[in-house]
């Protein structure tokens, strides 16, 4: 019997599950998304998704974690019965999906940091074409993959004490001082004022267009964590008398602080540094990748202090892909562990593993891509489990059994309504998506297409097929 790992403080905990929120879909996708749907009226429909969406299932999360002690397969089999162990199996395998290309952008954030340090953003104008350059050669990318799964794997080798709560301990204080710091920089140059008017003061018009409401909805699911597993197992390692809802709503609070602080950087410095207005909504318009590592690095090229505003800026999406990386890796850990693997045995294996499966992310953009527009839908189903599985239990059974007895904050039927209409929540985001998606392609069942509704159709109802088949398996081999 291994000996059971916890936080030794509430601290500790806090930071690492901070850093678990706080990643790249806040520093590069939160400021573009927001951006381009109403600005301030996108920020109010997103505050509302993360009070009706994710604080609901990252507390979730915090109570059956924290009660079954497993990662997400024995999770499932002891609180939702062996017959639906095959959904915890699920998750755990979405996570290791998102792992293994997530990885990649910890990569690409590292190489970026090296061109900031060395200064080659001063000197290159055609910031395409360096992105290109990097993006099109392989050794460069398993390089990048290679030094980016290090630190995952020394930190983790360590364990949860040494390892998880230390390194959140320095690198989420650091994340947030190179991100206020970056943010104050860019408050401070003329015409920032435009975007900050943008970020915070809402068109009433805005809030009643339909795709507002689902983009907040959609960035708040895919940036906070939510319905990964990631919670449920850093739950494991909580002490019995922690505060499940103040934790969940401090980790759903930092999230929210960590995309502000974010848009602050670079909503003020798109608009100050454009030409016109119209130029500012093109660059936002460009893409996680497009606007991140082409628009921001010609930006920062062509101004005082670029330099060292783009090292803390690429410091801090480093960070930030790292704090995140590890309660992915921490989850497929677990569930090895729950299987009677040592840690040190499973995070060898894993870090094996996610290289091996993560080469062909790193040599196309075109694989990854398509990862990533895969398991992105599929977390949303991730999170459909766990609303069925508490469901199952019984809402209010759950929120008074399992949540308030040890919560100073004590839950009310806020949460049973957001539990109950999270199948409809999920219903149409996926409807809108598919309706959306469609109208892109007339082939859009292809299968092996990037990024068209076939390739998630199939590879999503292959995953769960596989999933169900092993159930038995998986209930006789779990401990």
């Amino acid at each position: 019997m291994q000996e059971k790992e916890q936080w030794s403080s509430r601290f500790g905990f806090i930071m690492a599950a901070v850093g678990m929120a706080v990643g790249t879909g806040n520093i590069w996708r939160f400021p573009r998304v927001a951006g381009t749907n109403g600005g301030g009226s996108f920020l109010i429909a997103y505050l509302i998704a993360n009070i009706t969406w994710v604080a609901p299932l990252i507390i979730t999360e915090i109570a059956v974690g924290k009660r079954t002690g497993m990662g997400t397969i024995g999770t499932f089999k002891r609180f939702a019965g062996e017959k639906n162990t095959w959904q915890g199996l699920w998750i755990g395998f979405v996570c290791t999906a998102i792992t293994f290309y997530y990885v990649i952008v910890l990569a690409w954030a590292l190489r970026y940091l090296v061109y900031a340090v060395s200064g080659t953003f001063t000197h290159i104008q055609d910031t395409e074409a360096l992105w290109n350059s990097f993006i099109h050669n392989p050794v460069q990318g398993v390089l990048f993959q290679i030094l980016a799964l290090i630190p995952v794997g020394f930190i983790l080798y360590r364990g949860v004490n040494r390892g998880l709560e230390r390194a959140g301990k320095f690198m989420i204080p650091l994340l947030f001082a190179c991100l206020i710091y970056a943010a104050f920089w860019a408050l401070s140059k003329e015409g920032a004022v435009q975007g900050l008017k943008y970020l915070f003061v809402p068109s009433w018009q805005g809030l009643k267009n339909p795709a507002t409401w689902l983009n907040a909805y959609t960035q708040a699911a895919w940036s906070s964590g939510a319905g990964w597993g990631m919670m449920l197992t850093y739950a494991n390692y909580m002490k019995k008398n922690e505060d499940i809802t103040v934790n969940g709503l401090l980790i759903t609070a930092s999230d929210i602080a960590g995309a502000l602080i974010s848009a602050l950087v670079v909503l003020p410095a798109v608009f100050a540094f454009s030409a016109t207005e119209a130029a500012a909504f093109d660059a936002l318009k460009q893409g996680n990748v497009g606007l991140t590592f082409v628009y921001l690095t010609k930006l920062f090229g062509t101004i005082q202090g670029g330099a060292l505003v783009s090292s803390l800026f690429f410091i801090a999406l480093s960070l930030s892909a790292l704090t995140s990386l590890l309660p992915q890796m921490e989850v497929i850990v677990k569930n090895a562990i729950d299987f009677g693997v040592s840690r040190k045995k499973a995070v060898i294996f894993i870090i094996i593993g996610c290289f091996i499966f993560g080469v062909p992310s790193a040599v196309n953009i075109d694989f990854f891509n398509n990862q990533d527009w895969v398991w992105g839908i599929g977390l949303l189903i991730c999170g459909l489990f766990y609303a069925i599985s508490v469901y199952r239990f019984g809402i209010k059974k759950f929120r008074t059994k399992l949540i308030n007895p040890t919560s100073d904050v004590k839950l009310g039927g806020w949460y049973d309504i957001c539990i109950s209409v999270y199948p409809f929540f999920l219903a149409v985001i996926i409807v809108w998506w598919f309706i959306q998606s469609v109208q892109w392609s007339k082939n859009w069942f292809t299968p092996f297409a990037v990024d068209n509704p076939g390739t998630v159709i199939v590879q999503c109802i292959l995953t769960i097929g596989v999933c169900i088949l092993l159930n038995k398996t998986v209930n006789k081999k779990i401990l």
